[in-house]
This record gives C-alpha cells, structure tokens and sequence, in this order.
C-alpha cells in the first residue's frame, strides 16, 4: 500500500507541474495600459461542436464579400433591406443591424422593427438580429426593457434566428440573456489601447476582466462570443487611444480568447470597414502593406477551422 501511495503522489505532483507550465506559458503580461490586477477567469467551456462557430467581420459593403469569404468569414452585417439581404452570397448569410449604440436611440422604431421583421424573420438568408451595441443600463435603465421587447419578438416571430448584443465594460446584470432574453452576447474588451509608449505590449489581461465580469453577471460562457480588437485610431478623426495589432498582438489576443472560450458560436471582428470617428486602420487594411499581416492570421485560423 505504501508503494501505492508513492506513486499517486508522484502522478500528482506531475499533474500539478504541468498545470503550473501552462499559467506560466500563457501568463499575461504585466505591462500595458490600465493593468489588471485582479483574478484570471478560468478556462471556458466549449460551446458548439467543433466547427460549428460562425464568423463575421463589421462594417462590410458588398464589395468587400469575395475578400471576406476567401478570409474565411461566413457572415455578413446589412441593414433590413431586400436588396442587401439578397445580395449576400451563397454560402454566407446575414446579421441585420437594427440596433442602438449605448443609451442612442434605436435606428428603427418598435413599429418599423416589428415590420422588418416580418419581412426577413423566415428568410434563409438571415442569420441573426443585432439589437443593441454597448448598451448602458447604468445610463439609461431603459434600454434593457426595450431589448427585451425586441428579443422577445423574436422568439416569437423569427424562428431558428438567433438575437445578439455586444457588451462593453458598463453594468451587466440587467442586460444578461436571462434577463432580456438576448440568445448570444458580445464582449469587446480593446486591450491594444493606451500612449506611445505602451505600444510593445497590449493590455491582454483586459480580456480576462470582461469575461470575469460576464461570469459575475450570471452569463453563461457558452452565449459569449469573442470581439477581437482588428482596429486602431492613427488615422480616425476622433479619439486616438487604440492602435491596430501586430500579428505577436493579434496571436495574443487569439490564444486567450481561445482559453477562455473556446469553440463559441460565433466570433466577431471589429472592424473591417472604416468608421471615421472610431477606427482607422482597420481589419482591411491589414494586409501587410502599411500595416500588419492580419489578414494571413486571419485566413489560417478559418482555413484550420473549416
């Protein structure tokens, strides 16, 4: 028996050696802007099978299809229009965006909501709903119930169609999918953020915080889909405090992402196009010119993936 003993106690300092390996490959870095001090999260749960993770880059036209589909991306963000909703090509579908952006007002009334979504609730080629970006209920408590509404509404009349917001660092709790009835949320931590200075290294412990946060709000890690930061500001005409990964950054960003939750169902890239106040460059940029090769990265993990 005594033999016995010796040898679990060997297997067990071995199993406790290789868990403190891999904090210690995968540990964040120290340094960066707005460091987080607090606890890891703890590794994710899967959420799909394998494979079964869909993708979509933001602020796409439709002559930016045939680069994101040989990227790898299977989704695409248009507005409720027929025409954009039959343009999207076989083999990708469609993320309306019907949403507000904080504490704005929605873009469409409940009334012109409702009839949008007669209009595209069945159509094969719409994937989901976006219903809200970034929202504030700390703001405006308001807009929980009205994402409430409209997810509602949804459940009812847009079968197999799937209803998202994306979340940011503001109060949680009342926006969770238990309690607004919202099918997947978004988190976008930014971790490429800060001076000059603190370029060399991203803030990858950001990642962690939002998702610390989502736990602690009492959202499931199967509903969250990561938010990958593929924008800077160096050429945006309002704020410049986030600059455009490398690819080491880009890895980075990748590989916690992917510890803390891995295979979700559904992976958002932010941004492709251009959006003059918020991101310059961006993800289409991004092809090793002027700016780092994401684009090969990109293409790797879909190709891998498909």
């Amino acid at each position: 028996m005594e033999a016995r003993y010796k040898i679990l106690a060997v297997v067990a300092a071995l199993v406790l050696a290789g868990g403190f390996l891999y904090y210690l490959r995968d540990a964040p870095s120290s340094s960066g802007s707005e460091p987080y001090r607090g606890p890891l999260a703890s590794p994710g749960t899967p959420a799909t099978a394998p494979g079964g993770t869909r993708r979509i880059a933001l602020n796409t036209q439709p002559a930016d299809y045939p680069k994101l589909r040989e990227l790898g991306y299977d989704l695409v963000d248009v507005k409720p229009d027929d025409a954009l909703v039959n343009g999207v090509p076989d083999g990708m579908r469609a993320m309306l965006w019907v949403g507000n952006f904080q504490c704005d007002d929605y873009e469409l009334s409940f009334d012109d909501f409702t009839q949008a979504v007669q209009r595209f609730g069945r159509h094969p080629k719409v994937y989901g709903w976006y219903l809200s970006d970034e929202p504030d209920p700390g703001k405006c408590p308001k807009i929980a119930g009205e994402i409430k509404r409209r997810a509602d509404y949804l459940e009812r009349h847009a079968p197999g169609q799937v209803s998202f917001i994306s979340l940011t660092d503001f109060p949680m709790k009342p926006v969770t999918p238990k309690k607004v009835n919202v099918d997947l949320v978004g988190l976008d931590p930014y971790p490429c953020k800060g001076s000059a200075k603190a370029r060399a290294d991203c803030n990858i412990d950001a990642i962690d915080r939002m998702v610390r946060m989502a736990d602690e709000a009492g959202i499931p890690r199967r509903l969250v889909v990561p938010v990958f930061q593929t924008f800077g500001q160096s050429c945006s005409k309002g704020q410049r405090q986030y600059w455009l990964p490398t690819q080491d950054q880009f890895r980075q960003i990748l590989r916690r992402w992917d510890r803390l939750a891995p295979r979700p169902p559904l992976e958002v890239s932010y941004s492709w196009g251009h959006q003059g106040e918020w991101a310059c460059p961006t993800l289409r940029d991004a092809d090793g010119g002027d700016h780092p090769d994401l684009h090969s990265l990109v293409r790797a993990r879909y190709q891998a993936k498909s």
